[in-house]
């Protein structure tokens, strides 16, 4: 969950933008993740930003590339998770949309939409109390590099309750091709 591609194919290497929290909506460099201005390439750090050292190109299976980041990846995507966890409190669709793929998005809508007949006007508010995160791994596919990350901890959806544990698995998605960064394309509750 933390980067932004700027136009990388095959042959080039991937380079990243700066977040901006002025930006919303589908403007990629909105997506908080995007915290870090970096390169995978192995040449030398961008002018405004640190180089984390590894090719996200070429034949990489599953697994975490020498010199990635991870431990910014992890950061960035924890703060993500907050950040998701809150629109989904508001329905806030614009920012949900930001973060999201397109089939990702349209599955919230229907749970959003859901929990609005279920519970109608009712203000949905989760505080994280605790949270973990561990990037699993990333993997190469033909068109697009998907990370996953496991998150665990505590959250509490009532006030008056005690808090609850939860542990799940993100997975995150970036086109090889475009200006698009990771966007989470699938969540797995594991408890």
């Amino acid at each position: 969950m933390a980067y932004q591609g700027a136009g990388a194919s095959a042959d080039q290497p991937v380079t990243f933008k700066q977040y901006n929290p002025e930006k919303v909506g589908n403007d990629a460099s909105a997506r908080p993740w995007e915290s870090q201005a970096t390169q995978f390439d192995g040449s030398a750090p961008a002018a405004t930003g640190s180089m984390i050292g590894a090719g996200l190109r070429g034949p990489q299976g599953w697994g975490i590339p020498d010199g990635f980041d991870a431990a910014g990846f992890v950061e960035a995507a924890k703060r993500n998770f907050v950040t998701l966890q809150d629109a989904w409190d508001r329905s806030d669709i614009a920012l949900l949309r930001s973060m999201m793929t397109d089939a990702m998005v349209a599955e919230i809508r229907t749970q959003l939409n859901e929990r609005e007949a279920q519970f109608p006007g009712q203000v949905n508010k989760t505080e994280v109390v605790m949270l973990e995160a561990q990037l699993l791994g990333i993997e190469d596919m033909p068109e697009a590099y998907m990370a996953s990350v496991e998150f665990n901890g505590m959250i509490r959806e009532e006030p008056s309750a005690g808090p609850s544990p939860f542990r799940e698995v993100w997975n995150m998605t970036k086109p090889k091709s475009g200006g698009s960064g990771w966007l989470v394309a699938g969540v797995q509750a594991l408890q």
